[in-house]
């Protein structure tokens, strides 16, 4: 079957379109296996010249659209244009899918959802597209048909990780990312025990309940093989980013992974920290094995908003402990914040930035909040009429998505823009004379600056 994949993705703060991600690319390489022939389109926005080429160069016989929860409208807007010229079956898949499956359903020409993980369910679901006699009800995908609406029950998570495929990167132009920044990024598991409520988890966890273990990491061995895989494939791999959130909060497969890492792998890297499980040990570890970077989720200064509010259990003390057990490694630290969160006030928001004063990350990822459909936090804003009226549009312009009388946008926007022309001279010795903008680019790290 030839499938053409819509991702419908945001491109802010430089992000490429289509960008790779670990599960749809799992989900490439399933569908490749069964011998479809695939075509991938990014898309951040309706842009009707290149779904015509698109259309016109795949000649689909069925389109899945992988939906963020923050590109709906972009989406709605393609998939009409598709309904209206071209007759091709949609199916569904990702996080819009996920999180609102009427929503999801209600989509001009989608037919068929996949919810969660798709890598048994979608994959079983198109092979019996190909004999209607067989039945198309599958576990995990909700479908409308004449008979009206089939909304079976979700499978068993693949709680073997090793048992699937390494993830297909040619249709998202790897090589070209290889090319351009050095950097290779790897996923080593799935679900994390982390119960924030501005995170997608608590609600995909939820699907599952009951069929199999969350959180889930492949064996170093694995892992590696991954990176062998890649370091041979692709020329300039510099790099290794683990995309993982929860990387560094098993300690048992953590220790066996940096050891194991430091052995058969020479490529410094970079990983996310959790700063209230940042132990001496786990630092250390991480420095040995060539950590060169950590992303630390700060979030806030206030401790109302990253506790009450996002329930990320984490004290100022931890933050600052954290910074100050990597700055003694030598592991260099980018700090990400949300500005504009619920209940933020002008006093959260000096206590966030006298807490970036004092921690003095090498470099600050300074984040206008948008409340992700589908959240704890987006329920939250919801309840309290505080949701911004033009949604998406907020997001897609890097711009706070939630608008309360206390903090208003505007204000927001205000400190934002002081903080980002501040933060670079005011936090100890400036980051760029001891990193080179090669290094810096290779990481992510350079950003356009945006006027709010």
């Amino acid at each position: 079957m030839r499938i053409l994949v819509l991702q419908f993705v945001s491109d802010i703060r430089g992000r490429p379109v289509p960008r790779f991600d670990p599960q749809l690319g799992t989900l490439l390489t399933l569908l490749e296996r069964r011998e479809h022939q695939l075509a991938l389109v990014g898309l951040a926005r309706f842009d009707l010249a290149k779904v015509k080429a698109a259309l016109a160069q795949a000649l689909p016989q069925l389109i899945y659209a992988d939906i963020s929860a923050v590109c709906v409208d972009a989406a709605r807007r393609t998939l009409e244009y598709v309904e209206q010229h071209e007759f091709v079956p949609v199916v569904a898949g990702g996080q819009h899918p996920t999180v609102d499956p009427p929503g999801a359903l209600s989509l001009p020409g989608v037919h068929a959802i996949a919810i969660g993980e798709p890598d048994a369910s979608l994959v079983t679901y198109l092979e019996r597209m190909k004999d209607p006699a067989t039945g198309q009800v599958v576990s995990g995908v909700w479908l409308r048909d004449e008979h009206g609406l089939a909304r079976p029950e979700q499978p068993h998570l693949v709680e073997d990780l090793n048992s699937l495929p390494f993830p297909q990167r040619e249709l998202f132009h790897y090589a070209e990312v290889v090319r351009r920044t050095g950097v290779i990024e790897i996923a080593v598991g799935r679900g994390c025990p982390q119960r924030c409520t501005y995170c997608l988890n608590d609600c995909v966890a939820a699907w599952y309940e009951g069929r199999g273990t969350w959180v889930r990491r492949r064996s170093p061995g694995n892992v590696l093989a991954e990176i062998a895989q890649l370091r041979e494939r692709y020329a300039g791999v510099g790099r290794v980013r683990f995309l993982d959130h929860a990387l560094t909060l098993d300690e048992a497969w953590l220790a066996e992974y940096l050891a194991a890492y430091k052995q058969k792998c020479d490529l410094p890297f970079r990983c996310h920290l959790r700063a209230n499980a940042a132990h001496e040990d786990t630092v250390c570890r991480l420095a040995d094995a060539g950590c060169e970077l950590v992303d630390v989720e700060v979030i806030s200064g206030s401790d109302f908003v990253r506790n009450e509010v996002f329930e990320m259990d984490l004290t100022g003390e931890q933050i600052r402990a954290t910074f100050g057990r990597l700055r003694a490694a030598a592991i260099r630290t980018r700090a990400i914040v949300y500005l504009g969160a619920p209940y933020e006030s002008e006093a959260s928001l000096a206590d966030t930035r006298s807490l970036l004063l004092e921690i003095k990350p090498d470099v600050v990822d300074v984040r206008p909040y948008h409340p992700w459909p589908g959240t704890g936090a987006w329920e939250l804003c919801r309840e309290q009429g505080w949701l911004h009226p033009r949604g998406e549009e907020q997001y897609q312009a890097d711009r706070v998505g939630i608008d309360m009388p206390a903090c208003r946008p505007d204000l927001v926007a205000a400190f934002i823009r002081r903080l980002r022309s501040e933060l670079p001279v005011s936090v100890g010795e400036p980051w760029w004379r001891r990193w080179s903008l090669a290094s810096r680019a290779a990481w992510g790290l350079v950003f356009p600056r945006r006027r709010l």
